[in-house]
């Protein structure tokens, strides 16, 4: 079993944050909560995060400019975001997503697909973390 993860849930949907949270605590895992891109910055320059799980489109700013953003201040980051759609051919996440090849879920997904990927994350981090 992996070590419990510090994650950073970013979407808009109320109800779409609970479900996460709760799956999330659920499985060990402490839960940071962001309505915004805005608002996940604010936590991730205050808290220590293992893990992002975003949506790409959210009121403000995108989970494009999230993305860069985290690209420039939280490299470390890069490969443990996840990005959550539930339109990934839309013209403007297409190319997008095809460019960055970030590991996505498909909205509606089904938890036992995120726990999957929260559970390969997290091996690799580690497996990152122990090759120093």
């Amino acid at each position: 079993m992996t070590e419990p993860l510090a994650i950073l849930v970013v979407d808009d949907e109320p109800a779409i944050r609970r479900a996460l949270e709760r799956a999330l605590k659920r499985w060990g895992h402490t839960v940071h909560l962001a309505t915004s891109g805005e608002a996940a910055c604010e936590i991730l320059g205050g808290y220590p995060v293992d893990f992002v799980l975003m949506d790409l489109r959210m009121p403000g700013m995108s989970g494009q400019t999230l993305f860069h953003s985290i690209v420039a201040r939280w490299p470390h980051l890069v490969s443990r975001v996840v990005v959550m759609t539930g339109d990934p051919e839309a013209e403007d996440h297409h190319d997008w997503l095809r460019h960055h090849d970030l590991p996505m879920l498909m909205k509606p997904f089904e938890l036992a697909q995120l726990e999957l990927l929260v559970r390969t994350v997290a091996a690799e981090a580690e497996r990152n973390r122990s090759q120093g």
